[in-house]
């Protein structure tokens, strides 16, 4: 596959995995550090997209290589 594929996939889940933790506060956990609470909000979602991309990008190699593995 691509690599344009897979660092717009990666994009896209980065940004669904930010989407879905957006209503979690995490001040309430961190209330002295508001703005560490948000940087940590972004590192949860980068490391969970990039998780998510690369769960996906490898479950579609693997099943565009079930035909090279069957007709052998």
């Amino acid at each position: 596959m691509s690599p344009i594929f897979d660092l717009s996939l990666t994009l896209i889940m980065i940004y669904f995995f930010f989407w879905a933790i957006k209503p979690i506060n995490f001040a309430k956990f961190m209330p002295y550090t508001p703005v560490q609470a948000t940087f940590l909000k972004v590192m949860l979602a980068i490391i969970g997209g990039y998780l998510l991309s690369s769960f996906f990008i490898s479950i579609t190699q693997w099943v565009l290589q079930i035909p090279d593995a069957v007709l052998k």
